[in-house]
């Protein structure tokens, strides 16, 4: 019930009424203007061009079809809206910014040698990310594994302490970790933290503020405004944790009491993530200072943050980044290098199953070349809509011989891949359109670290928890023809 209050009193409902106000005012005034001239020709004529733009245009098919349908169905306003919603929120001042934070990369991440000469590592390195040797990695296998240990280091904390997070919701994890960070602030320690705004909504109204008064250099990511494309894209979905340089976290968990498992609202809640400790942290150090230059639009010297830590290592790391403003689709292509790459198994959790044609097909395609796949995703939804195009993927995963798991306890929350048990992928990025399209995300490319071997264990534990999903699953007509309908508008969810 309070889960509900909260819901509804949000700054995130607030402004979704008044966006949904605006949309009909929209369609209002076009009917208006078509009917008081020989506007609707023009209306028509523009959503013409915008169908053989999009047509034309080198972008996934989903995409095409998400937009194309309803603008052919609705052809009178369909043009238009697509014009005002899907018109980047972001000036080209503002993009072209964010692209010279990047390229600066390459001042910092030089100095380090690639030892591991793949064609994920390279990938990677012409990207100005390194793969790291002096690296020690534990994998983190629950929410509150993670939270316990991510408490421990930031107690040990001198000098700085980075938080990045999609979620920030009050609560008792949120207050837990708050208190900490007023004691390390009150012990001369820096801390920073960047969060999401609309991921964040169920905050108190300019909650940033609060948190600047309390000491904490804070910025809120990208904050939500009332309008047509008032920035349901473009979210800030990394999870990034650095202590003074040495020690570093990212994985699924946000900052919420779901998230440990102290509430339950969608079942138990799995979740997963990684610690790292050594050279390889200095990726991610960059990646917060990255995001808080384009935000904070402040000048920051990185040299200032580097840890001094060497960790004997018994593999390869190499932590990066995804951004959605230079189109360039990170995550998506490791996704795709390391499913190429499998010669005995692919395992992967994720919340989300809503894939595009290519790894649509890379999927079954390694199934049906006799890669053993195994994918686990939830049992319970915590949307129930995007659940339903989730499902609408698996009888076609399941006919090409991919085996489909749902985790029975609960929701699985954890995003990894791993690959004949001796590479993996582990970070913020789930296998749907928002992560690998519109969002900003973070991972971890692992290669022949011992890690992956407990990340391997813990996905075997999981599938023990879980019920395997056959062909003879079956829904009722009208469940699958809404599935079907959703399912083309799957890119835009």
């Amino acid at each position: 019930m309070k889960r509900l209050v909260r819901m509804i009193v949000s700054r995130t409902t607030f402004i979704l009424v008044l966006l949904l106000a605006q949309i009909v005012l929209f369609l209002v005034l076009i009917d208006y203007v078509s009917n008081i001239g020989d506007w609707s020709i023009a209306f028509y004529a523009v959503s013409i061009i915008i169908v053989i733009y999009l047509i034309a245009k080198e972008e996934n098919p989903y995409y095409k079809i998400s937009w194309i349908i309803p603008i052919l169905v609705f052809p009178l306003f369909g043009g238009l809206f697509y014009l005002f919603y899907r018109q980047r929120n972001l000036s080209s001042t503002i993009i072209q910014r964010h692209l010279n934070i990047d390229s600066s990369r390459k001042d910092y991440t030089d100095t380090f040698e690639n030892k591991l000469q793949t064609k994920k590592s390279i990938y990677l390195e012409n990207q100005n990310w390194p793969t790291y040797s002096n690296t020690k990695t534990e994998f983190l296998g629950s929410g509150e594994l993670m939270f316990e240990r991510m408490l421990e280091d930031i107690s040990k904390a001198k000098k700085y302490i980075f938080l990045e997070f999609f979620i920030i919701n009050q609560g008792q994890m949120w207050d837990t970790l708050l208190a900490l960070l007023k004691k390390k602030m009150s012990e001369g320690v820096d801390v920073k933290i960047i969060f999401d705004d609309f991921g964040s909504s169920t905050l108190p109204f300019r909650y940033v503020n609060k948190m600047k008064k309390m000491g904490i250099d804070a910025i809120n990511f990208n904050p939500m405004r009332i309008h047509l494309n008032f920035a349901m894209n473009y979210r800030d979905h990394r999870k990034i944790v650095v202590i003074d340089g040495n020690v570093g976290y990212t994985g699924g968990i946000n900052i919420g009491d779901e998230y440990i498992n102290k509430i339950s609202p969608f079942g138990h809640w799995l979740d997963a993530g990684i610690r790292l400790e050594g050279e390889a942290v200095w990726s991610l150090v960059i990646s917060f200072l990255e995001n808080y230059r384009f935000v904070g639009k402040k000048d920051v010297d990185y040299n200032h943050y580097k840890g001094h830590k060497s960790k004997e290592s018994d593999g390869f790391v190499a932590p990066f980044t995804d951004t959605p403003l230079d189109r360039e689709l990170t995550t998506k292509n490791m996704y795709l290098h390391l499913i190429s790459s499998a010669n005995t198994s692919i395992d992967i959790t994720t919340p989300y199953l809503i894939i595009d044609n290519e790894l649509n097909t890379a999927l079954k395609l390694a199934a049906s070349s006799g890669v053993k796949v195994r994918i686990i995703i939830p049992y319970v939804p915590d949307k129930r809509i995007v659940y339903m195009v989730t499902e609408s993927y698996v009888p076609e995963l399941v006919e090409a011989g991919c085996n489909v798991y749902r985790y029975e306890p609960g929701f699985i929350h954890s995003k990894m891949m791993i690959i004949d048990s001796n590479k993996a992928m582990i970070g913020t990025a789930n296998l749907d359109f928002r992560s690998l399209y519109l969002h900003f995300e973070n991972s971890v490319f692992l290669d022949g670290c011992k890690t992956i071997q407990e990340m391997t264990t813990f996905f075997d534990e999981t599938v023990e928890k879980s019920i395997c999903v056959t062909q003879t699953s079956k829904k009722n007509i009208i469940y699958r023809l809404i599935q079907i309908m959703l399912r083309g508008f799957a890119a835009l969810m």
